[in-house]
């Protein structure tokens, strides 16, 4: 059980529970930190299979910068998180955790939960939009480059026979992972065909800047991988905010940043 007296001023190593499971997280909180204070505080869930180590935090450290008390946290079968099935981005065993992270933060005596927020980047964009729906704890959320509207994405960008078709890929990899008992994980990105392009000289992806070199690639957190189980689509495809915008009554910011279309699932 995390003690209150040991936590201090900026980044915090800290475990929570969610399906049974232990996350592992930072918490991050202001200077001058008081465990007998009360502060704003934030959950942050990262973008599509990232661990905490990366944007997350950034903005942890940042936003504790401003007095916010922010959870940045590795979901189920991510990083240092127990899972065993790895980094697979299931968007509904993540908005799980998230609400677990909202929970945990509820029992925290320093945490205001009349000001508790959300953020969430990238595909947790959606997953926190989908979150706070039906969580009115979270007070007010935010997303950075929210991936709102998987359903347009999938379902109305592909014409029926090659969303078909994807979809089967992913339940083909379902049916072998059952029946081996051994999950097959694949490079979602395309990351290792732009290795080689980029070893022939093609200019890299930003994408490929960030995932694949020292910047914040495996060689410098160890715990992350670009690797995804060969039917993680099946999940995702199905988590589509944009359906339920109409009903999301919490109030929304987000901030959209517009980047050369470099990134695409593969399979």
């Amino acid at each position: 059980m995390m003690k209150l007296q040991n936590l201090k001023s900026g980044k915090n190593d800290i475990t929570f529970k969610s399906q049974g499971l232990n996350l592992s997280a930072h918490l991050y909180t202001p200077e001058g930190f008081d465990s007998n204070g009360s502060y704003p505080a934030i959950v942050f869930s990262s973008a599509f299979n990232q661990v905490k180590e990366q944007t997350g935090a950034v903005y942890g450290s940042k936003l504790a910068e401003r007095g916010y008390v922010t959870i940045v946290f590795d979901h189920i079968g991510y990083g240092d998180s127990e899972g065993k099935i790895r980094n697979n981005e299931n968007a509904f065993v993540k908005i799980e955790s998230i609400r677990d992270a909202v929970s945990f933060m509820g029992t925290l005596p320093f945490v205001d939960r009349d000001n508790l927020f959300g953020i969430g980047v990238c595909a947790s964009g959606g997953y926190m939009a989908l979150t706070a729906t039906t969580d009115k704890r979270l007070k007010v959320i935010a997303s950075v480059s929210g991936m709102m509207g998987n359903k347009a994405s999938y379902f109305e960008a592909m014409d029926r026979e090659t969303v078909t078709a994807l979809i089967a890929t992913q339940n083909a990899g379902r049916q072998k992972a059952y029946e081996t008992g051994v999950v097959e994980y694949v490079d979602a990105l395309g990351m290792e065909a732009e290795a080689e392009a980029v070893k022939n000289g093609a200019t890299p992806s930003e994408g490929y800047d960030y995932y694949m070199t020292k910047r914040a690639g495996a060689e410098t957190y160890p715990n992350y991988s670009h690797l995804s189980p060969s039917f993680m689509l099946e999940a995702p495809m199905l988590a589509d905010a944009t359906s339920y915008a109409p009903y999301l009554y919490t109030p929304y910011i987000f901030y959209y940043i517009k980047v050369k279309p470099t990134l695409r699932l593969k399979y």
